[in-house]
């Protein structure tokens, strides 16, 4: 089976749609405010007349090289091109700053793969087992992962814990605006029919991130990055990965993990991979300042989910993200229907699936690795031409999901309060997660107390939730009692 389901993957037709989707899916990744759903979305329609082989290739190759793509605009314009690269400009940026670039996509694409054959293991080896698992989470345990992001982003902004509470918490406030899921309620929406939907979550990451950026740039002379003959640094950038195996096995396995649980997805993943990694570090205080691990753990857990976040889609038929229900709608449209029969069942198509995706992940790594010299130069353009060109690209980003001119007015106000925030040393980052997580919060928690009868005892009593509020609260005291361990240990000294 497993050799039969190799040479299906290995078709010429298959492989030319594995060619196609991985460069499409770089350009998607790549462009501010598209991203792997749009990505998908756009393109599902195309695998209609496809066999379904090549279908889910196709559509793999799209997802994996949009969710590295995403990257390039982040390390080299400090603009995330998908909202899963978020946290890779806070290192990525640094070092392209430093005349890097080369390096730090080096270290974006290595890690990527390996992230993204990680995921991918996981769906193959752990598939049947761990989509049953899945549904041991329920509401308690959901609105309690939320608060545990939330919480360690805030903790994670060392010197400005308060002001990561108060970013956590506007972005909370912000992501209740517009009409609640669960009571249909409206909420904060001043009369106007735009707001009854939500402010939207990509043109406030544009705004945040590359409108932001833009206005930094434009007070500035010059270009981002000290002008070079050539841009090298990329297999510098490979071999930085491999030599930090344990950052690389640690965010990878979190990443899988963060996929298999059904509402998480990239956007979480990869602040969550960046906050564990920070506060595992011996050299926390060198975070922001171009370390490299600040790339390599959201890197490898963004792709990692990739393919992780499939095992309860085709294994329960819940998908655990947009992205994983449009696999969902393209496996339906091919006649197939997920469940436990669809691991099991005996042909090849499952494992042909699975080496699709392995294709996939090596694809954009050549395709990565080959072009990240041309990439780099992009830092070594003179901000006056860079400046109109990230305002044209946000502008673009920020209309192009919904074709609503309202975006990009959103887009204008988070940017220039971005530029201030930034400014005065506020964390974008625990905005831009209380984003991500509010409604998750917020509806697990009207569902848990319907649940209980509108008791909070719930959150005590199942296992899963009490475990993380055992993490929370060490979390918050650890500093205390690392300081007072430091005290005691130099008073033993003296």
């Amino acid at each position: 089976m497993i050799l039969s389901s190799l040479a299906a993957a290995l078709a010429p037709a298959n492989l030319l749609y594995l060619l196609a989707g991985s460069v499409l899916g770089i350009l998607i990744g790549a462009a501010p405010g598209l991203g792997p759903v749009f990505g998908l979305a756009i393109l599902l329609s195309m695998t209609f007349s496809m066999p379904v082989e090549g279908a889910l290739i196709f559509l793999s190759a799209v997802y994996a090289a949009s969710v590295y793509g995403g990257s390039i605009t982040a390390i080299l314009l400090n603009t995330p091109g998908t909202p899963g690269s978020v946290a890779t400009c806070f290192d990525g940026f640094a070092l392209s700053k430093r005349g890097e670039a080369g390096r730090a996509l080096g270290i974006s694409t290595m890690a990527s793969f390996i992230g993204g054959v990680v995921g991918v293991l996981a769906l193959a080896a752990l598939g049947p087992l761990l989509a049953q698992a899945s549904l041991l989470i329920g509401p308690s345990e959901f609105f309690m992962l939320a608060v545990a992001g939330l919480a360690l982003v805030a903790l994670a902004s060392k010197g400005n814990t308060v002001k990561g509470i108060i970013m956590s918490g506007l972005g909370l406030m912000i992501s209740f605006v517009g009409r609640s899921v669960v009571t249909g309620e409206r909420r904060f929406v001043f009369g106007t029919i735009y707001l009854e939907d939500g402010i939207q979550f990509v043109p406030m990451v544009i705004g945040l991130f590359a409108l932001a950026q833009a206005m930094v740039l434009a007070n500035q002379s010059g270009a981002i990055a000290p002008l070079k003959k050539s841009v090298s640094g990329v297999l510098t950038g490979c071999m930085d990965v491999l030599k930090n195996p344990i950052t690389v096995i640690r965010s990878s396995v979190l990443g899988a993990v963060i996929g298999i649980v059904p509402g998480l997805g990239i956007n979480a993943a990869n602040f969550i991979a960046y906050v564990v990694e920070k506060n595992s570090a011996k050299d926390a205080d060198t975070f922001g300042q171009g370390n490299v691990k600040g790339i390599i753990a959201p890197e490898c857990a963004n792709n990692a989910v990739t393919s992780a976040a499939l095992i309860p889609a085709f294994g329960l038929g819940v998908p655990g993200s947009s992205t994983a229900a449009l696999f969902l709608s393209a496996l339906m449209i091919q006649g197939l229907q997920p469940g436990y029969a669809f691991f099991t069942s005996g042909n090849d198509l499952f494992p042909t699936i699975v080496w699709g995706m392995l294709f996939a992940q090596a694809s954009f790594l050549v395709l990565g690795l080959l072009g990240a010299r041309y990439f780099a130069k992009i830092t070594q353009v003179p901000n006056s031409i860079l400046v109109p060109f990230i305002l044209s690209l946000s502008v673009v980003g920020s209309f192009a999901l919904r074709g609503q001119m309202m975006d990009v007015v959103v887009m204008i106000i988070a940017g220039v309060a971005g530029y201030y925030l930034q400014k005065n040393g506020y964390p974008l980052a625990c905005l831009i997660l209380g984003l991500i997580l509010g409604s998750l919060a917020e509806d697990n928690f009207c569902r848990a107390m319907r649940i209980s009868r509108n008791s909070l005892s719930i959150f005590f009593t199942r296992p899963v939730s009490l475990i993380l509020i055992l993490i929370i609260a060490f979390s918050f005291a650890w500093p205390q009692i690392k300081k007072h361990l430091s005290k005691a240990k130099a008073q033993k000294v003296q």
